[in-house]
């Protein structure tokens, strides 16, 4: 009797530290997977807090802003029936926010966080905030000479269509 008890109490013994290194093992694995999930997820934190940063610094929401602003400018042109307090609605329900955050993972799939770094740096510098600064006039101004290039080209596919039969002559 009292060596089946022994052998019961041994055979359980060895069974427990078998399944006791099992579950350490299994333990510390789990660990090292929620370390480097971890880790993982304070980069990619830390990746999305450089963009934002980023865009903070370029002025990208001020920028979308004067963009929609544009936009309602030359609709309230084309539709002047339309009242002032629709489109002042329509530019307070604007929220640059929305678009700022669908514009991250664009930024995440092209630049690495080291980049996002250097780019933050850089334009932390005179001439990036230089750039900044000036940014909004370089692109109405682009946007100015594109318009009227548009139509100069719109202009010459219309007489062409013209000449070679595809639309009536006026």
């Amino acid at each position: 009797m009292k060596i089946k008890l022994l052998l019961s109490a041994l055979v359980i013994s060895a069974f427990t530290s078998i399944n006791g290194t099992v579950l350490a093992q299994t333990a510390e694995n789990t660990n090292i997977i929620d370390s480097n999930k971890i880790t993982k997820d304070v980069k990619q934190t830390e990746k999305i807090n450089n963009i934002k940063k980023l865009m903070e610094i370029t002025g990208s929401k001020k920028m979308s802003q004067q963009v929609m602003n544009q936009m309602i400018a030359g609709m309230r042109k084309q539709l002047p029936q339309v009242p002032q307090q629709f489109w002042d609605g329509v530019i307070a329900e604007y929220d640059p926010n929305i678009i700022m955050n669908e514009l991250i993972p664009i930024y995440a799939k092209y630049y690495t966080n080291d980049e996002l770094e250097q780019i933050v740096a850089f334009y932390e510098t005179p001439l990036g905030k230089k750039i900044t600064q000036v940014m909004p006039q370089v692109m109405q101004e682009s946007m100015q000479v594109g318009q009227k290039y548009g139509v100069q080209i719109a202009q010459t596919v219309l007489k062409k269509l013209q000449a070679e039969g595809y639309l009536p002559k006026k």
